[in-house]
């Protein structure tokens, strides 16, 4: 009986324990401004989404316009410290990374997506806002 009790008590403990998954990041702190975005993210892509903390599978799909799992591959849904690429085609994720806010802050553009030829950004003013370039 104590066996059982102790096993119930272990699983019942082992689902409020979840592991946060982080996608890979893309770090630009190296790069030149204006940022190019098809020059450091390789693939076929044809539009970048941004995704700013806290925002979830409902969000993802309502920006994305189809059902993909951030909350399983990201940590932005839980982190305010990082916002989420999101490089796309033809209604299918090719490539996301996470990108921290404390150098380049895609929060200005957070829930829209840009086309492949505007995704150029640079820091505004010395800021961590970042901006697409015209």
């Amino acid at each position: 009986m104590k066996t059982i009790s102790v096993l119930c008590l272990l699983a019942v403990l082992s689902g409020c324990f979840s592991e946060t998954t982080y996608a890979p990041s893309l770090n630009l702190s190296y790069a030149v401004e204006p940022i190019s975005l098809a020059e450091h993210v390789s693939g076929d892509w044809e539009t970048l989404c941004v995704l700013g903390p806290y925002s979830d599978d409902v969000l993802a799909q309502e920006v994305l316009g189809f059902h993909w799992p951030l909350e399983t591959n990201s940590s932005v849904w839980v982190n305010d410290g990082a916002s989420l690429l999101i490089f796309i085609k033809n209604k299918s994720v090719q490539s996301y990374f996470e990108v921290s806010r404390r150098h380049y802050d895609f929060n200005y553009l957070d829930e829209q997506c840009i086309n492949r030829d505007r995704a150029i950004f640079s820091r505004a003013n010395g800021q961590v806002v970042v901006f697409t370039q015209l």
